[in-house]
């Protein structure tokens, strides 16, 4: 049964489809954005409207993801084979020539859904990276319609999203359709998240024979001796962090069995460090995934099944990965950028019959993520010329070592997995190759007196009884 946001934009999109070719749709992030798409795509094949149906996502584990909700929809074979309806691909696999299943489209009235279209950039009047410049070329023509789906409509970098329009003179993105977070809320169709940011009253600094105090993180990161990356290479903090966040999952346990956590390290030594913490000193079942292990879809899906406590990764469980049972995140990532934030609020605020209507979201009270969490009542949406004078985003380039910004090169680069460097984030494979903390040491810093700020965030858009 369609929830009413996903029946009114059905309706909506069909209605469309009458007189355009493209459709943008802004949900955010746990509203069932796919099963909409996927209800659109039966009603055309079932009014003789389209024959074949192209679903395109960022990674892996999303394509196997929306592969089966379309199959189930559907209920008929999405595998690309002969006598399925349609098929799930990678935006890499555009690149890679793994595609052959398009070369027979030609001639026939194709249905492209473009989920998280965010991550591909350009237009026909701006060069755009590696994934927008392939939509451009084989899409373009191929498609009888598009369905664009993002519930973070903006790049970091700057660029226009492909196939997205934008008014002038502000560059705001054009949507057809717009379902916020604060919507979602108050529908009980997403849970009302609750940000926790953690912060030091004493911090004190011993390096090279001196000795700084600070008096909070604020004022620690104002010093520009002093990196984000130094706080997260701190036991004591992250093991504070992650403390709050098991103490939190128990009590949501006790009512709700299978709920569970996620961790978002820095790095993959980080992300083993903060496994073993988690099973040595807190006694919690933990999975870890990341590209390193060729089974990491089949141990995510094993962990959405399952009912072990947490799951640690670095890039691998962010947007667009479906696991309901969330209800707690740890973001212990070096990565602070709005689009990400969001994302990562987006793995928790799942609804779901059997728990409760609230998610809770642990940081540190860093200001830009401070203001993130306050900022989260407005549905931000894209304006490329702004993003671009004010998050250009500086990033670790696997091809120089050094930082820089993301290029075609950097976009090319493929480690068979599910992530590449899009330009629109951290999004790398090679989770070893991010300037982030290989150990964890605590004979730098010394930090005590942590205390939690509850950040009030959506306190207009209470779940409607």
């Amino acid at each position: 049964m369609l929830r009413n946001w996903q029946r009114d934009c059905v309706n909506s999109v069909i209605d469309h489809f009458n007189h355009h070719k493209h459709y943008f749709c802004l949900a955010t992030p746990g509203a069932g954005k796919t099963v909409m798409a996927a209800t659109v795509g039966k009603m055309l094949l079932e009014s003789g409207k389209i024959d074949y149906i192209v679903c395109l996502s960022p990674s892996r584990t999303i394509c196997e993801s929306v592969s089966s909700t379309f199959k189930n929809l559907l209920g008929k074979p999405f595998s690309g084979r002969i006598g399925s309806v349609g098929v799930s691909l990678t935006y890499q696999s555009l690149l890679n020539g793994d595609h052959s299943v398009l070369a027979d489209l030609v001639n026939s009235r194709v249905f492209v859904v473009l989920d998280e279209i965010h991550h591909c950039s350009g237009s026909e009047f701006v060069q755009g990276n590696a994934w927008g410049i392939q939509l451009l070329r084989q899409i373009s023509s191929l498609a009888t319609f598009t369905l664009s789906l993002s519930g973070t409509p903006w790049r970091t970098d700057g660029d226009p999203i492909t196939f997205a329009s934008y008014d002038r003179p502000d560059s705001g993105l054009v949507y057809h359709w717009e379902y916020g977070l604060s919507d979602a809320v108050t529908d009980k169709v997403c849970r009302l998240p609750k940000v926790m940011a953690l912060d030091a009253l004493r911090i004190t600094k011993n390096a090279h024979g001196s000795h700084e105090s600070y008096t909070s993180i604020a004022e620690f990161l104002k010093d520009s001796d002093n990196s984000y990356l130094d706080l997260l290479s701190n036991e004591s903090l992250t093991s504070e962090v992650l403390s709050r966040g098991v103490e939190r999952l128990a009590k949501l346990r006790e009512t709700s069995p299978a709920a569970g956590g996620l961790v978002v390290a820095a790095s993959y030594s980080h992300a083993l460090f903060i496994k073993q913490m988690l099973e040595g000193i807190f006694s919690q079942k933990v999975v870890l995934v990341s590209y390193k292990d060729e089974n990491s879809i089949r141990q995510i899906e094993e962990f959405r099944q399952g009912a072990d406590h947490w799951i640690v990764s670095i890039a691998m469980v962010s947007e667009g990965v479906d696991i309901p049972r969330l209800q707690v995140c740890c973001h212990l990532s070096a990565t602070k950028t709005e689009l990400y934030f969001r994302q990562l609020l987006g793995r928790i605020i799942r609804v779901t019959k059997d728990q409760t209507g609230e998610c809770f979201f642990y940081t540190l009270a860093e200001e830009n993520l401070i203001s993130y969490a306050q900022r989260l009542e407005q549905e931000v949406s894209g304006s490329y010329i702004k993003e671009r004078l004010t998050e250009e985003k500086v990033v670790f380039s696997p091809c120089t070592g050094t930082q820089g910004k993301p290029n075609d090169h950097d976009i090319s680069v493929f480690f068979g997995d599910d992530f590449v460097n899009d330009g629109n984030g951290l999004s790398s494979a090679d989770e070893d190759l991010v300037d982030a903390p290989s150990t964890l040491v605590s004979s730098v810093l010394s930090i005590d007196a942590i205390r939690e700020r509850v950040i009030q965030v959506l306190m207009n858009s209470q779940p409607t009884l």
